[in-house]
């Protein structure tokens, strides 16, 4: 919404037109009766469309996707039943660092102002009980008022957008329909913040470090992604030569086909060529990596002694802190005074199978070991990749992708179900790219009712469904400890699944048990589908792919 003088707006309007500035041209969400009247000033606004969902939790993933590749992600939902249903997928937000915007409508002021006992509560008049657990998933809250209004949501958006983390807007069903003046200003994006003289100290810290360094690396995280630092993280590999490796949730910033990335460093799971150069770094600068204190995914053995590590608003130096410090501004300074790295590195290329490797002739079954080089072969320059957690997630560790490619994955929480509502999200903010989404037959039985949708608003992605008849990494742990943990799961007719929401026609099926059948299918992959296409890939319940065998043992470790 452009701003004038003069004038009012509806509080709904208001909202939506904020939106708008920051870059919103969809929301996603599921009607109800007290979301009834906001879902139509959302239909009548020029400039944002409604998305329906098959639930909130699928909105929800949808407006993660989204917000990945479109900036800024969107969730309207109704108070109660409807806003619970989506705070898994607000929890994977803050968790991986996307700026979500979640719109709750509640019942009206004078309701809430009694303390009813009303539909979708505890029955308990307390009203507030899921404002206290939206606390708990969002940087931002408020409750909307006619009289704050204007202030408080361009607050909370510019927490969301310079958190990038989620936020949390509640509006009455009267407030969202109640006049307020029409702000003069559009609502801008906030600049980053950074204090001087704590970013000279920084530099000085920085230099003194960097100076006798031999073995300087660089491994990023999501962070670096939310703001757009690609092309200056690359630029500062180029100058100074130093190698990049990239922990999962920080795939698709660094392009993966330039000599000087090394993989992607998983802890004990990684390749040995990958972890001789993160963990033998005599420097080595984080940007944005989540660091655990146990796990099996993304270990970094934190000596603060060699460690330059870069936040959103901070950064510190073998464990001296300085801040606030914007990312941008430290990697500027690191530009300035790093070494160039004369040392050379281990290679970890990864293989690559093309289809026409694939044995074409006889049963040959299909293996983890030759799966996943032969899907590499099937991504292109620009493509958007969705991958499961589990068994996707390992696979695609072992892959190299190409050039421009942008990752959705949700690894560091952990929710299964997120790649199909995520597809279909990016799919929504950016329909002109193709989108490859990989699942597993798991996290497909959560939340397949998503193809609808994309078969529904024409959307011609290709899914391949990892089927391995249950849980995999469950199933691992279950092995390392000598018991299982009710890992089975149904062995749906996946290939069906698309026959159930749309006509025939508008996509296609594939199966393959054996490579020469998946060599077939993948030849015949077109390089813009001109219709939805699901593959049902077959693999044996006890073959693992790369990296898992090791991630289980020490997931197993503290329950022996």
């Amino acid at each position: 919404m452009v701003g004038g003088s003069g004038g009012s707006v509806t509080v709904g309007d208001l909202l939506l037109g904020r939106l708008h500035d920051l870059g919103v041209r969809h929301v996603f969400g599921v009607p109800g009766e007290f979301t009834m009247g906001f879902t139509g000033q959302v239909l009548a606004f020029d400039g944002i469309d409604w998305v329906g969902s098959s639930s909130e939790l699928n909105a929800c993933f949808s407006a993660d996707g989204y917000a990945r590749v479109a900036g800024l992600g969107v969730i309207v939902s109704q108070f109660g039943a409807g806003e619970l249903s989506s705070m898994n997928a607000m929890a994977t937000a803050i968790v991986e660092s996307v700026p979500i915007v979640s719109i709750v409508i509640a019942p009206s002021t004078e309701v809430l102002r009694e303390h009813a006992q009303i539909r979708h509560s505890l029955v308990d008049s307390f009203p507030d009980h899921w404002v206290q657990v939206a606390r708990q998933v969002t940087v931002a809250q408020t409750s909307l008022t006619p009289e704050c209004a204007l202030r408080e949501i361009d607050r909370v958006l510019a927490e969301c957008w310079s958190q990038q983390r989620p936020v949390y807007i509640r509006i009455p069903a009267d407030v969202a329909r109640t006049s307020v003046p029409q702000p003069s200003r559009r609502l801008t994006r906030p600049e980053p913040i950074s204090n001087s003289a704590q970013l000279d100290a920084f530099a000085v810290a920085a230099q003194r470090r960097l100076t006798d360094a031999e073995r300087p690396a660089l491994l990023v995280g999501n962070i670096p992604i939310r703001l757009g630092l690609g092309p200056a993280v690359a630029a500062f590999a180029a100058e100074h030569n130093w190698p990049v490796a990239t922990q999962a949730p920080g795939r698709g910033l660094f392009d993966e086909s330039d000599s000087r990335f090394v993989g992607v460093y998983s802890g004990s799971g990684s390749r040995d060529s990958i972890r001789e150069v993160v963990e033998g770094a005599d420097v080595l600068v984080c940007m944005g990596v989540t660091f655990f204190a146990w796990n099996g995914l993304f270990a970094v053995d934190r000596d603060p002694d060699r460690i330059i590590n870069l936040e959103r608003d901070s950064a510190e130096v073998a464990g001296t802190r300085f801040g606030p410090i914007s990312m941008v501004a430290a990697l500027g300074q690191l530009h300035e005074i790093a070494p160039r790295r004369a040392s050379g590195w281990p290679s970890g290329e990864a293989p690559l199978i093309k289809p026409s490797d694939l044995a074409r002739a006889g049963s040959r079954p299909i293996s983890h070991e030759r799966l996943w080089p032969a899907l590499q072969g099937v991504l292109r320059p620009g493509d958007i990749l969705a991958g499961e957690v589990g068994t996707s997630f390992f696979g695609l560790a072992t892959m190299r992708l190409p050039a421009g490619v942008t990752v959705l994955m949700a690894p560091t929480w952990g929710a299964v179900g997120y790649v199909i509502p995520a597809s279909f999200g990016a799919g929504v903010a950016m329909s002109e790219r193709r989108v490859v989404s990989i699942s597993g037959d798991g996290g497909l039985q959560m939340s397949s009712q998503e193809i609808s949708r994309m078969l529904t608003f024409g959307q011609h992605p290709i899914i391949f469904v990892i089927n391995n008849r249950g849980y995999a990494s469950e199933r691992a742990i279950g092995k390392e400890v000598g018991r299982g943990y009710g890992e089975e799961i149904p062995d749906w007719r996946y290939g069906d699944l698309p026959a159930v929401f749309a006509a025939e026609g508008t996509f296609a099926v594939h199966a393959a048990r054996t490579e020469a059948e998946l060599a077939d299918i993948l030849a015949g992959i077109e390089e813009r589908p001109n219709r939805l296409t699901l593959v049902e890939v077959m693999v044996d319940p006890t073959d693992l792919p790369e990296g898992m065998p090791q991630w289980s043992r020490k997931a197993a470790a503290p329950q022996t």
